[in-house]
């Protein structure tokens, strides 16, 4: 009887190169918070990064302090563009990207040590097209401080597109599912289904998700929190939603997901689930208290701390 080789081949003793991410910063007078973002990047321990700093036409420092910050790092490019919003100026870092995956960030929030690691080993290790994980949300309080609390809305684990839809569902407007920075996609499947983002009132975020459920098959969620989200109370989404923009995404969501389950034959299973759509809460974005735990219980959000 011949021995067994024992040897390890070539190709099992060359780690296999880690992929590039893309990490993309849409910028517009972040001169205050964009230096914060940048570092909480540029120090994660997952190195094979490009960080697209795209300066949406600041009228502050913000073009000098990314300018600086590109200096101490090859690994940062600075696009200085026409202020055209924040969702044309992700389209453009897509079109500008050169990794195997990609990672959002808001320049007023901040990624915790070990997003990008954790993120790609879920994604490497479950092939997943999706990998999303639990975030932080800092809360204003009257006193200068924030109030933290973290939320995680899905079980770590795989999922195949039927059971993520189901959990995805059920808190259809939550922030985890519906934001892009807790989460990693491929950006062959990005290009591939040609997905970029719309000039909306609000929401361009989840749209864009909604766009991207259509193209992806596999998904993985994991523990550990990725990111911290500092509530502004200025944004957008406080200040310039009317009730009646707000209705008429959740309609748009309805008809997308319920098209999805038509297309892959649950709709009768997800009928009920899906009107819920119209009634579905996010998580509260309110100081701890009474007030925000009742918040939290209704939209069934509850927050780890």
């Amino acid at each position: 009887m011949k021995p067994r080789c024992t040897e390890k081949t070539e190709m099992e003793t060359i780690a296999m190169p880690e992929p590039l991410v893309s990490i993309i910063v849409p910028a517009y007078n972040a001169a205050g918070c964009i230096a914060r973002c940048v570092e909480s990047i540029v120090s994660q321990s997952y190195q094979e990064l490009e960080i697209l700093l795209l300066n949406d036409g600041s009228r502050d420092d913000t073009l000098a302090i990314c300018r600086k910050l590109a200096e101490a790092d090859p690994r940062i490019r600075v696009i200085d563009k026409l202020n055209t919003g924040a969702a044309d100026t992700r389209s453009c870092g897509l079109a500008l990207a050169r990794g195997e995956y990609i990672q959002f960030a808001d320049s007023d929030d901040y990624l915790l040590p070990g997003c990008t690691a954790n993120l790609v080993a879920a994604a490497r290790r479950s092939r997943a097209d999706l990998v999303l994980a639990p975030y932080r949300m800092m809360v204003p309080r009257r006193d200068g401080g924030y109030d933290t609390r973290e939320y995680s809305l899905l079980p770590a684990g795989e999922y195949s597109k039927v059971d993520y839809l189901w959990q995805l569902t059920g808190h259809a407007a939550a922030f985890y599912y519906g934001v892009l920075w807790n989460k990693l996609y491929r950006r062959d499947l990005i290009r591939m289904a040609q997905i970029r983002f719309e000039n909306v009132v609000f929401a361009e975020d989840q749209l864009f998700n909604t766009r991207y459920l259509q193209a992806a098959q596999r998904f993985a969620a994991i523990d550990e929190a990725v990111y911290c989200y500092i509530q502004n109370p200025q944004s957008v989404c406080h200040t310039q939603v009317r009730v009646a923009d707000m209705l008429r995404h959740r309609d748009r969501m309805y008809r997308a997901y319920r098209q999805m389950c038509i297309q892959l034959g649950v709709y009768d299973r997800f009928r009920l689930r899906l009107r819920g759509i119209y009634l579905s809460l996010f998580e509260s974005p309110l100081p701890n208290g009474p007030v925000q735990r009742l918040s939290d219980a209704a939209a069934r959000t509850h927050s780890r701390i």
